[in-house]
């Protein structure tokens, strides 16, 4: 063996004799919606199109155990639901005091159109609209179409739900259009086969539990929101990383901190690394973002190299992730002003 091969072998294993690990940090983080609605949009009408498809002909039909069967007993589906569901939607919006009013239009407002495709009328058709309604803004849920399923041998059951929305000005023209489709499940035993002690719904039930959820869901688009997020934590065989990384996933980040903070001056610079990079996350937990990126920024300039490359991109990625989460605190605080 030469000397520069034997070099670079005793370099490879003092690399991976020193190897850094993560372990997951979950913390929920608050977001702003989706789409932002322009600020003068403050009175608002929520109205059903009734569009639908020419194919959606199973709204009284349900499948049990994988078989389609007629429904028994009859009901208005897409009165329960449409309803249900932009009901939900108002109640969801009001809770924001940037809103003056929500009106709803009655279902029956407009019939039931099948078409080929959903498309969007003219913008005078808007215009009119906003202008009968005294409406700043109009959210139109143009077409709802939702099927239920149950298997009695699996004690489940689930409702697929299809959805477009769309959202004008009072001149008519479009702010937005979504599509959603969303699954909701209900089962007597969770995955660890543990039994719940509640009964799976009926269609009816089903389906107007689900277009509640629709209208929730869809409000998230527009406004601020509790999410999961995780966070990875760097750790290695060093017992004080491990201290420290056993401390922050039980909340205790001043402690956690104390003892990085140690190894922000050691000769190794993989401890340096270790060190600034979950500094910094400690920093984003208690809200400073500013501070966060700095520690990232040094992370990273320590980091840089041939041999510290895996340790470098999740440097880099996590400052992504602090610079958009940044983003989103700027567009929190414009949603508030917005009030």
């Amino acid at each position: 063996m030469s000397t520069k091969s034997g070099l670079l072998w005793i370099i490879l294993l003092l690399n991976l004799s020193s190897c850094i690990s993560y372990e997951k940090y979950s913390m929920e983080v608050f977001k702003p919606g989706a789409k932002d609605l322009p600020a003068d949009m403050r009175k608002i009408a929520l109205i059903a199109r009734n569009l639908k498809y020419n194919t959606d002909t199973l709204q009284n039909y349900n499948a049990k155990d994988y078989r389609l069967y007629k429904d028994k007993v009859k009901f208005n589906v897409d009165s329960l639901t449409i309803s249900t569901c932009l009901d939900s939607l108002a109640a969801q919006l009001l809770n924001q005091p940037r809103f003056d009013s929500i009106l709803i239009l009655p279902f029956q407002t407009f019939p039931v159109n099948r078409v080929k495709e959903i498309r969007p009328a003219k913008a005078e058709w808007y215009k009119k609209l906003a202008t009968q309604t005294g409406a700043d803004g109009l959210i139109l849920l143009d077409m709802f179409s939702c099927f239920y399923s149950s298997n009695l041998q699996e004690a489940s059951a689930n409702v697929v739900t299809s959805n477009i929305w769309s959202v004008y000005n009072k001149s008519g023209e479009i702010i937005d259009r979504y599509t959603q489709i969303d699954t909701l499940y209900w089962a007597e035993s969770d995955e660890n086969s543990s039994y719940k002690k509640y009964q799976i719904p009926d269609k009816k039930s089903a389906v107007l539990l689900a277009s509640g959820v629709i209208g929730e869901n869809y409000a998230k688009r527009f406004l601020p929101a509790w999410t999961l997020v995780y966070r990875d934590i760097m750790t290695c065989s060093n017992p004080d990383y491990n201290k420290a990384t056993k401390l922050a996933l039980k909340n205790k980040w001043d402690e956690a901190s104390v003892i990085w903070q140690k190894y922000t001056s050691s000769p190794q610079k993989r401890n340096r690394i270790m060190a600034a990079y979950n500094l910094a996350l400690a920093k984003e937990i208690k809200g400073d973002i500013d501070g966060a990126l700095q520690l990232t920024a040094a992370a990273a300039q320590l980091s840089s190299g041939t041999f510290r490359s895996s340790e470098n991109e999740s440097v880099k990625k996590y400052a992504t992730i602090l610079e958009r989460r940044k983003n989103e605190i700027k567009k929190l605080d414009q949603q508030h002003d917005l009030r």
